[in-house]
């Protein structure tokens, strides 16, 4: 299966979750937001949520500053 995140291809397991997915690409968790066919998904709901194929995801980090 393929899924895009941040317009960028991915070949992923089928039956894998979001939480599993992001976890497998070794980012920093801390302030990012994750929008899936351009709804955000809770974090609570990360390792509930199934990717299923040609699915479109987009990562967000917070960014502090002033």
């Amino acid at each position: 299966m393929k899924v895009k995140l941040n317009d960028k291809s991915y070949e992923i397991a089928e039956g894998i979750t979001l939480g599993k997915f992001i976890g497998e690409l070794g980012i920093q968790l801390q302030g990012v937001a994750v929008a899936m066919d351009y709804e955000v998904i809770p974090k609570s709901q990360w390792d509930a949520t199934i990717l299923k194929d040609g699915m479109e995801l987009m990562m967000i980090h917070a960014v502090s500053g002033g």
